[in-house]
């Protein structure tokens, strides 16, 4: 403490203690439906693939037997520097029993569709259970009353393979026992619990940003030379559950209507600042 500090407290005048710095997976709890948010300090890293990661891609695709090409991938291209701010991101996808607030509140819908025949939503055995079955606004209405947004494409990523730009949010080898796929090692036969597969975490201690639901991002897909692909279509990210691996890595994107609604597609929300 400054000796002007100490000659102010000694004096009866209260000094402004600073806030603590933040580090890397530190935790905020937010008020609205619980949610642990993680925090991601600025940083740069560098965004998409290489050709190099594109023959991994491609590789992994080889090895169960399916057909891939080259152009499968290509919207991952060109690999480029991006530089970060802080922001919070949620630990995991939102699941059931936190959208029910919301349709509580009467600012949410509720969803329709089905897993497998069976309603994803209002079964008290799937509460904590990815929130599936939202439309792109739907997400958007959600992150909006939880004090929060959709993440962008880029805060997605960055939060999955961080500085050191893992091509899996746990490292550059794929897994099965870290993350929720298509799949025969890992447990399920579709959505898990969130949060189920601890040592898929990323570098802030997010999980499940491979596999499990593919997730909502704020923006349209586009490529990156800044040329936008579909007025009306979503960019979404990490894969699913119905998904082999070559889609689990942290560059992977996918692109849908935006007011699709199916049971393999949920999100997460994200909060610029300290909290």
């Amino acid at each position: 403490m400054t000796l002007v500090a100490l000659f102010l407290i000694g004096c009866g005048i209260a000094v402004a203690t600073p806030a603590p710095e933040l580090n890397a997976g530190d935790i905020w709890i937010r008020p609205a439906d619980g949610m642990v948010m993680v925090y991601v300090p600025s940083g740069e890293f560098v965004m998409g693939s290489s050709d190099t990661e594109i023959d991994y891609a491609l590789q992994l695709c080889s090895n169960l037997g399916n057909e891939c090409t080259r152009t499968d991938f290509e919207n991952e291209q060109p690999a480029h520097i991006v530089i970060m701010d802080k922001f919070w991101i949620d630990s995991t996808e939102v699941t059931n029993i936190q959208y029910e607030k919301c349709v509580d509140d009467g600012v949410c819908q509720a969803p329709t569709c089905a897993l497998n025949g069976i309603p994803t939503y209002g079964d008290p055995s799937l509460e904590g259970y990815p929130m599936v079955c939202v439309s792109l606004n739907d997400a958007n209405t959600y992150c909006e009353w939880a004090g929060a947004r959709l993440p962008t494409e880029v805060e997605w990523e960055y939060a999955a393979c961080g500085p050191q730009g893992w091509i899996f949010p746990w490292g550059n080898e794929f897994d099965g026992m870290r993350a929720n796929y298509e799949g025969y090692d890992d447990g399920y036969g579709f959505l898990s619990p969130v949060g189920s597969f601890l040592t898929g975490a990323s570098w802030v201690g997010a999980l499940d940003m491979a596999g499990n639901a593919w997730e909502w991002t704020a923006e349209w897909i586009g490529d990156y030379t800044g040329n936008p692909s579909g007025l009306f279509s979503g960019a979404l990210r990490g894969g699913s559950w119905v998904h082999t691996p070559e889609y689990l890595r942290a560059a992977s994107r996918t692109n849908f209507s935006t007011n699709t609604q199916i049971n393999r597609i949920g999100f997460r929300c994200a909060r610029t600042g300290e909290k």
